[in-house]
């Protein structure tokens, strides 16, 4: 079979850019699609990490309550000192190392009581045998023995 010829189309091919279409009224600024994340992060109850969003016009003097955010009240948004995440982040990883301590003990006295408990039984299996032996002897001592019958002599 012969191939088919590829026919010349009317309309020169136009190369379409990759990847997703551009949305309608242009790209959005980084700062709008952050104030958009940090909105829903708020509204989902998960920390938001406070930033002055100005930090030309701030200074020790001025108030602590950052003019850029007139939604920040300091009884609900905590602000945090770094050596307080850090102290709370090491506390945090000893309860999680403690845990898997205990966890490991908690396995290998598991283990050491499925032990014991076999040795138990063994024991009780020992004193069992002892018991009916001991029963054996005694019921054996207790029964009068056959007296023998001795030779005469003969005269």
């Amino acid at each position: 079979m012969a191939k088919k010829p590829a026919q010349p189309s009317s309309a020169p091919a136009i190369k379409r850019p990759r990847g997703r279409p551009p949305k309608l009224g242009g790209r959005l600024p980084q700062v709008e699609i952050q104030r958009a994340y940090r909105a829903r992060l708020k509204a989902a109850g998960k920390v938001v990490r406070l930033v002055d969003a100005d930090p030309i016009n701030s200074s020790p003097a001025s108030s602590p309550v950052p003019t850029s955010m007139p939604d920040f009240d300091p009884a609900t948004d905590g602000t945090y000192e770094q050596a307080m995440v850090v102290s709370m982040r090491d506390q945090l990883r000893n309860a999680l190392l403690k845990l898997e301590l205990r966890e490991e003990d908690v396995a290998r006295l598991q283990k050491r009581n499925a032990y014991l408990e076999g040795e138990l039984r063994l024991q009780e299996q020992h004193l069992t045998n002892a018991q009916k032996d001991n029963i054996l002897l005694k019921q054996k001592l207790a029964t009068p023995a056959p007296q023998r019958r001795t030779r005469r002599a003969l005269p």
